[in-house]
């Protein structure tokens, strides 16, 4: 008798605790708290990251992440989604709407430009060479085609190279006969080295790497082949890993900018323009 007085009172408490779980359950629920099962805790060895992902400047004060406007060409590394660009890019600029043809009185070579913009010949390094400086209808130089160039010259340290990253890389059909280990089959490229406070751009052909493992110190915008020499059509005819950028660059704040002036006509008809080189020998 004695035991079953006791386990009915437990069986009451057990019931009295059950009501008041029930009630508070009701009471929070009418003030919209929602309880929810616990979430387990990660597996030993994972992580768990909350919040923005931290980035990276490398201690220059400008960002190092690499765009991905254009076909990334030999030697650029991986590139991936640009700084502050936005989700969906605006359509590129038109190009010019009337073209004409340059070949040269020596019929050696010829390219497509502007039908507003203008050839000037002048005195290259030899009789022999060809120099024609390429004027849009502002009257700015965009351009140099050059031929049997000579005594380029240069060098630097490996140890002041510094990070670059080809944006565009278009396989070209013009004469190459370069040998070197870092030789590649020539093409038109728009490459970006980065600098102290900025990323500087340039735009030509080559048939050789810019450098190893991402990184360059003296890039040259030249072809070698045997009719034509050494030969340029681009921009400048070198750029280096200078701090403050070379002569004759644009120079942009983030690699997302240098993405932009991509899509602009100025940009689309220099590409168009050099692509289009042809040589006649």
């Amino acid at each position: 008798m004695q035991r079953r007085t006791k386990t009915a009172r437990t069986t009451a408490r057990r019931m009295l605790r059950a009501a008041a779980a029930a009630a508070a359950a009701l009471s929070l629920a009418a003030c919209g708290v929602t309880i929810s099962p616990a979430t387990p805790s990660p597996q030993a060895g994972g992580t768990t990251q909350t919040g923005p992902a931290p980035s990276s400047s490398g201690g220059s004060g400008i960002p190092v992440t690499t765009g991905t406007a254009g076909t990334a060409g030999p030697g650029s590394g991986t590139a991936g989604p640009a700084s502050g660009s936005p989700s969906a890019s605006p359509a590129a600029e038109p190009t010019a709407a009337q073209w004409k043809t340059y070949t040269d009185p020596g019929r050696t070579v010829s390219f497509d430009l502007p039908a507003d913009w203008i050839t000037q010949q002048v005195p290259g390094q030899s009789g022999k060479g060809l120099r024609v400086e390429v004027r849009d209808s502002q009257g700015d130089v965009v351009a140099t085609l050059q031929t049997h160039m000579s005594r380029l010259g240069g060098a630097c340290q490996p140890k002041s190279a510094r990070p670059y990253t080809v944006l565009a890389s278009i396989p070209l059909q013009i004469p190459s006969n370069n040998t070197a280990a870092a030789a590649v089959a020539p093409r038109y490229v728009y490459r970006v080295i980065r600098g102290a406070t900025h990323f500087y751009a340039s735009y030509g052909i080559t048939d050789q790497t810019a450098g190893a493992d991402g990184k360059a110190c003296l890039v040259y915008n030249t072809v070698r082949s045997d009719t034509l020499g050494i030969y340029m059509f681009g921009d400048v005819l070198q750029f280096t890993s200078a701090l403050d950028g070379s002569a004759g660059l644009r120079a942009f704040a983030t690699i997302a900018d240098a993405q932009a002036y991509m899509r602009t006509s100025g940009y689309l008809n220099v590409q168009r323009m050099v692509t289009s080189l042809t040589s006649l020998g």
